[in-house]
């Protein structure tokens, strides 16, 4: 619109004027910070802002009175004149899918210079953009159109999480892996996945693949890439750079507006008011989405108040692949065609550890022993990392290579590399033989009897020594001495090999032959009741009643006479009182004309 037209309607842009880049954006509040002079230009930066988040601030600023704060920054232009006007004209430069609106475009210097502007939206791009900041200023009828900078920085959205999470990434020998998307679609179109496993195998499209094997040791890069195409296609700004329609001559440049009709025809955007007198190029912001089909845009001169009728500068089609510059006659625009896609992009590790070969058990001693004797000695063929196991549970402490069993038992070793990776040898089995029990005996008139021939062994062999020698062919249960000395006699459990020995001092009694087979005694030829006793007192029982009166004598195991006590004739039942006697086997004699017993009894 013509200049002249301008001043004329001066008053009434600044009573009523507004320039609204965005009718989304609601009113700022103006909050010029203190101590800044009345003859300034204050334009702060921008807050940054995070792509992909919304956005809203209020920045406020202050216009200066005179050209000469303006003078610093332009220096085309002269200090120390009287601004009687500034019109804002526009702010360029903003990130795709930032608006901005004033809370008025038009300032009486004089009067009022500070004002603020509302910057709202969703930035689509990351990156630092330097804003243009237009205005005119009047300075009595002569105008002139400066720019001022502004810059906003617009970060990348940081994902809170990662895109996928893993169970099991370390293992020995083969790894399975599961996982889970923690970008899941919910069913949603839009969502697209890639996984690479790492292992040279296919990668997968799905969004959570099925459970993954590496089957060889080694490092893996699992790589997950997700990308989410929801948004669609977003027709940002259209920038006007040439039109094919023109105002009479004074009357300045036309004042311009846009209007879109989607494929149907209905209008879907509407850039009313006209940019007064617009200079081109002229960047109109219009964040509306496109959907499918061609779309009308018209370009027009709001001529009401010249012609009566608004020119039609210009009309062309476009579609969601119009992005970039379009032509059509004298009408020529460029298009900012947006079309956000997010992609998320994780990486994880796996690492499958090397299996150690399975550890063996050397037994150089065998595996079979007899209790108290030198046994079975376990060694692993590692020297180190061992722990040695008994029935399939870990033996405390037993972590040297060698290990030597005290009980029967399955008997394994674990080898533990550096990685924490387990290899368990196969089982040894080790038997550990109890010795057979003492062969107890005791003395009875230098004949030597095994106390209790019941402890033996089911198949045992036995052997008399005199001191340490051994005394060939004795092998029974008695043996008869004929001096003084230390017997010992020697069971062989025939079953399993293992033996015992008992030894005692004996006395030789000179008056007794146990070679004389008519002085061999009838062993246990009655009962003792009870036996063991616990408190001496004992019965003897025989078969038949003494046809004459006897001698019982009683004797310990080293052959020395106890007690004697004399019986009667015509009785078979003999009571004896032991008390006295410590614990320990006791060797009881009924000695009489015609009869001679042998008897044991155990006092405990």
């Amino acid at each position: 619109m013509r200049q002249l037209l301008l001043t004329i309607c001066f008053s009434f842009f600044f009573f009523s004027s507004f320039f609204y880049a965005q009718s989304g954006c609601p009113g700022c509040v103006v909050n010029v910070p203190a101590g800044f002079p009345a003859d300034t230009i204050y334009l702060p930066d921008l807050p940054n802002g995070v792509k992909g988040t919304p956005y809203d601030r209020d920045v406020s600023f202050r216009l200066p009175k005179t050209t000469t704060p303006v003078n610093l920054i332009d220096s085309t232009t002269p200090p120390g004149l009287t601004i009687t006007k500034f019109e804002i004209l526009s702010v360029g430069g903003l990130p795709p899918g930032l608006y901005y609106q004033l809370n008025q475009s038009v300032f009486d210097p004089a009067i009022q210079t500070d004002g603020c502007m509302k910057i709202c939206g969703t930035p689509l791009e990351s990156d630092s953009f330097e804003l243009t900041v237009k205005l005119k200023a009047t300075v009595f009828i002569i105008t002139k159109e400066s720019s001022f900078p502004m810059s906003i920085y617009i970060s990348p959205k940081v994902s809170t999480t990662d895109g996928f999470s893993i169970t099991n990434p370390t293992g020995c020998g083969s790894v399975t892996v599961s996982f889970t998307n923690n970008v899941p679609s919910n069913g949603n179109e839009g969502f697209s996945y890639v996984w690479d496993f790492g292992d040279g195998s296919p990668t997968s499209a799905a969004e959570t693949p099925a459970s993954h094997t590496y089957g060889q040791s080694g490092q893996y890069e699992l790589s997950y890439q997700a990308i989410i195409d929801t948004a669609g296609f977003l027709l940002e700004h259209i920038k006007v750079l040439g039109i094919e329609c023109t105002d009479p001559p004074f009357y300045g440049n036309p004042d311009l507006y846009l209007v879109i009709s989607q494929p149907d025809g209905t209008i879907v955007y509407n850039s009313s008011p006209a940019i007064n007198n617009a200079s081109l190029p002229y960047i109109f912001p219009v964040n509306i989405k496109l959907g499918a089909g061609n779309y009308n845009l018209k370009v027009l001169d709001n001529d009401a108040g010249i012609k009566g009728t608004d020119d039609n500068c210009g009309t062309l089609s476009f579609n969601i692949l119009s992005d970039g510059t379009l032509v059509a006659g004298g009408l020529t625009i460029e298009m900012n065609i947006l079309h956000p896609v997010d992609t998320i992009r994780s990486v994880d590790t796996i690492i499958v550890y090397p299996q150690p070969a399975l550890p063996t058990i050397n037994a150089p001693n065998g595996l079979m022993s007899c209790q108290g004797s030198t046994g079975p000695v376990l060694s692993s063929s590692y020297g180190f990392g061992n722990q040695w196991l008994l029935n399939g549970n870990l033996i405390a402490g037993a972590t040297d290579f060698i290990y030597v069993p005290t009980q029967s038992g399955s008997y394994q070793v674990q080898y533990v590399s550096a990685y924490g990776c387990v290899a368990t040898s196969d089982i040894a089995s080790v038997l550990i033989h109890p010795l057979p029990a003492l062969p107890l005996w005791f003395n009875y008139n230098n004949s030597l009897r095994v106390t209790n021939s019941a402890n033996l062994p089911a198949h045992y062999a036995l052997q008399w020594y005199n001191a340490s020698t051994l005394i060939p062919g004795e092998t029974g249960i008695w043996y008869c001495s004929l001096a003084s000395g230390t017997f010992g006699l020697q069971v062989t459990d025939l079953e399993t090999g293992c033996t015992n020995f008992y030894a005692a001092p004996v006395v030789h009694n000179q008056n007794y032959n146990c070679l004389l087979g008519t002085q061999t005694p009838e062993l246990l030829a009655f009962d003792i009741l009870p036996n063991p006793t616990t408190d001496g007192q004992v019965l003897l029982r025989m078969i038949e009643p003494l046809n004459v009166g006897g001698t019982i004598r009683v004797w310990d195991v080293t052959g020395r006479l106890l007690q004697i006590m004399q019986v009667v004739a015509g009785s078979n039942t003999f009571s004896m009182d032991l008390g006295s006697l410590s614990s320990g086997v006791y060797a009881v004699e009924i000695l009489a004309e015609g009869f001679h017993g042998l008897g044991r009894v155990i006092r405990i």
